[in-house]
């Protein structure tokens, strides 16, 4: 089983971008792709809406994405995935083959798949005048009559692609008017070639073989219309859930993952990215966007996991992720007062990076009792004994530290005796420094 800090699964926008942060910021990280970098990228004709790109194709910028990446060392896999699942303080990739992979934390990006009109002869003619992909498919239906599915951005989009080839292209809608953005609506309509039928169903798709006609539902009356392709683009069902097996992870009715700001899911050391979350715009700026956040967060978090597996080695692992989530980053400044003897005791810490000093006053006399480094922490005196702070500590240096909060530092040591035994005997040690 290999070990990795990070582990994306996905190619498209959202995975290209976790996965260049990841590697650009020196992590041990490996993309995970199915099919081949890209994603719907690779499905998408013209792409007008990218800052500084007038117009590029979807294949162009996959391809500039995935250079860029490869530029800063990331490691791409075709391959797929078959299931994630936790193990202790890891989550546990099995991909397509069998094979496992482990890692402190994963980025979904899986995106999803087209939604099906579910009506006869849809999947009996799929491949044979059926698609869901113009790009892919376009060009073998020249000089045809066709349909296009669809009200939406992703159905107009298409449909200007299927221009090109097109000798007639309808515009099959349920509703009288169109979701898509006005400027995609203006180009499509706007031509000759192009005839709307709208409010309508389509009820079946019919041929010898091929497809011939589709059969629609409009104004109570059933028609005909004669096309040889069917370019369906009513809906995207996301595929992310599918990957948990055995633990469940929140989604909305439509199957999206839920996500806090940071892009976490309900699952500590889980991220969900791009199409497969639940939120506003599916567009490639919404979904770097996504990856930005959640490699950022990635990368703090697997090093607070890091740090709180060195002050608590006989922790249970698989509590380790929840603690981790709850530690909360402090940077001081050299003198800077952490804590205050006689204040309530309200939080642990661990020092990170930096020094500390640690104090005590007597008879209006301050001591310093001890210095602190990276590694050793501080707190646990007052959290244990339920009593004030004994000590200050300043910080000698510019330093970060991880605050830990009271319920959190409970909690652990409930359900681990041997890290409450673990941090007793340093108190202990501590209490009689400070009286010898």
């Amino acid at each position: 089983m290999a070990d990795f800090d990070l582990i994306i699964i996905g190619g498209g926008p959202a995975g290209m971008t976790a996965g260049l942060y990841a590697a650009r910021a020196n992590m041990k990280v490996v993309l995970f792709e199915q099919k081949g970098t890209g994603g719907e990228l690779n499905n998408t004709d013209l792409i007008e809406d990218w800052p500084g790109e007038e117009s590029i194709t979807g294949f162009e910028l996959g391809e500039k994405m995935r250079k860029h990446a490869e530029k800063f060392g990331l490691r791409i896999d075709i391959q797929g995935v078959d299931e994630i699942w936790s193990e202790g303080d890891r989550k546990v990739v099995r991909l397509a083959d069998g094979t496992t992979h482990s890692a402190y934390a994963v980025i979904v990006a899986v995106g999803g798949e087209p939604v099906k009109l579910q009506v006869p002869g849809e999947q009996e003619y799929a491949g044979r005048g059926v698609s869901y992909c113009a790009v892919c498919d376009g060009a073998f239906f020249k000089d045809m009559d066709l349909a296009v599915i669809g009200g939406g951005d992703s159905a107009f989009q298409e449909g200007l692609f299927l221009t090109r080839f097109a000798k007639k292209l309808y515009v099959v809608h349920r509703r009288k008017e169109f979701r898509a953005q006005a400027i995609l609506q203006d180009r499509l309509l706007g031509m000759d070639k192009v005839e709307t039928v709208t409010p309508a169903v389509v009820k079946r798709i019919g041929g010898n073989g091929e497809v011939k006609w589709i059969e629609v539902e409009r104004d109570g009356r059933v028609e005909q219309v004669p096309v040889e392709g069917v370019f369906i683009f009513v809906g995207f069902k996301p595929v992310g859930r599918y990957l948990f097996k055995r633990e469940h992870i929140d989604h909305d009715p439509n199957g999206y993952l839920i996500t806090d700001q940071y892009m976490v899911t309900s699952i500590p050391g889980v991220y969900a990215v791009g199409d497969t979350r639940a939120q506003l715009a599916k567009q490639i700026t919404t979904a770097v966007g996504d990856a930005t956040t959640a490699v950022l967060h990635a990368e703090r978090y697997i090093e607070e996991l890091k740090h709180a597996e060195r002050a608590f080695p006989s922790a249970p692992r698989e509590e380790m992720p929840r603690l981790a989530g709850r530690m909360e980053p402090v940077r001081v400044v050299a003198g800077q007062t952490i804590v205050r003897q006689g204040d309530a005791s309200d939080s642990f810490f661990i020092v990170v990076r930096g020094r500390v000093g640690v104090y005590q006053t007597q008879d209006g006399k301050e001591e310093q009792l001890n210095t602190l480094g990276p590694g050793e922490f501080f707190g646990e005196i007052g959290l244990l004994s339920d009593m004030p702070r004994i000590a200050t500590v300043r910080a000698l240096e510019p330093s970060e530290l991880l605050r830990l909060d009271q319920e959190s530092f409970r909690r652990l040591v409930s359900v681990s005796a041997a890290t409450r035994d673990q941090l007793d005997q340093v108190a202990r040690e501590r209490l009689a420094a400070t009286r010898s």
